[in-house]
């Protein structure tokens, strides 16, 4: 290993210790420190007393106020402190002696907000007050140090109000009580531990009056606080449930899944994120106990071995009509074979995404013979040529009349002879196309966009992505948007399409448009920002990361969020 020679000693100068200001570090490197300050304050104030009367009082005194003052101030911060996760100089003991004196002398306090240097601006020059100033001066403090944390924590919330894509500040009072019962499980889940596990089999009952689409609503609000595991998946063990969704299934143990599949017999849909202890056990526990199973959606299911793979869509022949499955090096090309000889008469639904361990997607237009196949998915093979043109163009000619969802995201080899030959000539006129994503393909042109367009309609499609497809230009904008798309179409994505300019967002009208990614795209400003509000009403969210000509100026109407701009300052 190596050790590099001019390491630092321990404890020496140059050794990290936590932030620090510009300030305390420029004090520490001049010599000066805060106690050889108060011990000069106090030698000139001896000083003044032994050369007047009552000298002696008055620096008991001043000591007295300056130890009260001292006590309220460090209060302060330590309030301050325990809501605020930027603590200042909170590492050392140097930081902390320098805080609590630059609140005796009510100096300003070390913080980068500019709104508190105004707030908290005072002169550097230590005053004597009498007890009643010194004590509406410690009232101030207060004020301005509570006004300092409320506006901290506004700022937090709006924060991760935008990071969550949250436009509504008035929440329904459903999603508030889904919010509050899932907040308090994961506290009462931390504070009683393994004793928790009976209380939940109460909890199930008394929540047994709660909506199916509520339950999914409260299955997101615990996987998204990593509440869910095997005690809180009690609370989902119902008879009558049909589908369910679980989004964060890594605290959630081989027996919870086997548990699941004993007391909702009856489910039909089951899509499982994040499921790294699903072992091979509980796979096929779930295919034998759940007969009505006909879609299942699986991320990360690395534990599932090749034999395992082979049994499961034994089990499943005849009657597995979804499956998708991702983020898994298990899944080879031997279970892509066994899958579609099993199953590939009924599949209606296939998505592929992120399996290091399958090569071979020429097997896939020699089975998908289902005439009411609606959706393909593939994206980001191990390899670039493993889905090529000649692949994606036999899969169009045998599934192509009845898609209604595409998705060929980081297929980077696919060119313009997939859009041409493929998309063009296989999707009927008036297609059924309700999603289409091609993102990250940087082979395909403006001129290939644009003959597809102008050849079908497409007046179904409501989500459309052409995100890193870097060499699209204006006119496949402006095509798509003289197909009948734009009277469909709620969400668009052009990121990081650098080669448009304005004239490409002139036409882009869509009465139902709720979302758009315009990140990374030069030409937009605050002009464009204006013109889509205008031009769009139901327009709430646009991304505009890395748009560095939108200010704080852009003028939006109101009930659209801009997300991303660099002169928000959250």
């Amino acid at each position: 290993m190596y050790r590099s020679r001019n390491r630092p000693k321990r404890g020496g100068e140059d050794e990290v210790k936590g932030p620090n200001s510009a300030l305390t570090q420029f004090l520490r490197e001049e010599g000066i420190s805060a106690e050889n300050i108060k011990q000069k304050w106090y030698q000139r104030q001896s000083k003044k007393g032994e050369d007047g009367k009552g000298g002696k009082s008055e620096k008991e005194q001043s000591t007295q106020d300056d130890d009260s003052t001292t006590q309220v101030s460090q209060k302060e911060v330590i309030e301050e402190e325990e809501v605020d996760d930027l603590e200042l100089g909170s590492g050392s003991e140097t930081g902390k002696a320098e805080i609590a004196y630059d609140a005796r002398m009510n100096l300003v306090a070390a913080d980068s907000d500019e709104e508190e240097y105004e707030t908290n601006s005072a002169s550097a020059t230590p005053v004597n007050l009498s007890p009643a100033k010194n004590q509406e001066s410690l009232i101030k403090k207060r004020q301005n140090t509570a006004k300092i944390i409320q506006n901290r924590r506004k700022k937090r919330k709006r924060a991760a109000n935008l990071l969550d894509r949250r436009v509504n500040k008035v929440s329904s009072l459903q999603s508030l009580c889904i919010g509050k019962i899932s907040k308090n499980i994961s506290k009462w889940q931390k504070e009683t531990g393994d004793s928790s596990k009976l209380v939940f089999n109460r909890l199930r009952d008394v929540l047994g009056g709660v909506s199916t689409a509520n339950l999914n609503n409260l299955a997101k609000a615990l996987s998204k606080n990593r509440a869910l595991n095997d005690h809180t998946l009690q609370l989902f063990l119902k008879t009558d449930l049909t589908k369910l969704t679980f989004n964060d299934c890594s605290k959630v143990s081989f027996d919870g899944y086997k548990t699941l599949a004993i007391f909702s017999p009856h489910l039909t849909k089951l899509s499982l994120q994040m499921c790294g202890q699903l072992n091979n056990e509980s796979l096929l526990y779930i295919a034998e106990k759940l007969p009505n199973l006909k879609a299942l959606y699986l991320d990360g299911p690395f534990l599932i071995n090749e034999d395992t793979w082979e049994n499961f869509f034994a089990i499943m022949k005849d009657r597995l009509e979804e499956f998708h499955i991702s983020n898994t090096h298990r899944f080879t090309d031997k279970s892509l074979s066994n899958l579609l000889i099993n199953c590939g008469s009924t599949l209606a639904s296939l998505g592929l995404s992120r399996l290091d361990s399958v090569s071979n997607y020429a097997l896939l237009p020699q089975y998908l013979m289902n005439d009411k196949f609606h959706t393909l998915s593939i994206e980001y093979p191990l390899n670039e040529e493993y889905v090529n043109d000649e692949i994606v163009i036999n899969i169009l000619g045998q599934v192509g009349s009845t898609l209604r969802n595409l998705v060929l995201n980081g297929c980077v080899e696919l060119t313009d002879s997939m859009i041409i030959n493929g998309l063009t000539a296989f999707i009927p006129e008036k297609c059924q196309l309700e999603v289409l994503s091609l993102e990250e393909l940087d082979q395909i042109t403006t001129d290939s966009l644009v003959y597809f367009f102008s050849k079908v309609e497409l007046n179904k499609l409501k989500e459309c992505s052409f995100r890193r497809c870097l060499q699209l230009g204006d006119m496949a904008v402006i095509e798509l948007l003289l197909n009948g798309a734009k009277d469909s179409l709620t969400s668009l994505s052009f990121n990081s399409l650098k080669e448009l300019t304005k004239d490409a967002f002139v036409t882009l009208t869509c009465p139902d448009l709720t979302y758009i990614d315009l990140g990374f795209v030069r030409c937009v400003d605050d002009s464009i920002i204006q013109l889509l509000g205008e031009q769009n009403p139901k327009l709430s969210v646009i991304d505009v990361f890395g748009d560095n000509l939108v200010t704080e100026n852009a003028k939006t109407r109101p009930g659209l969020t801009l997300i991303g701009r660099q002169s928000d300052s959250i």
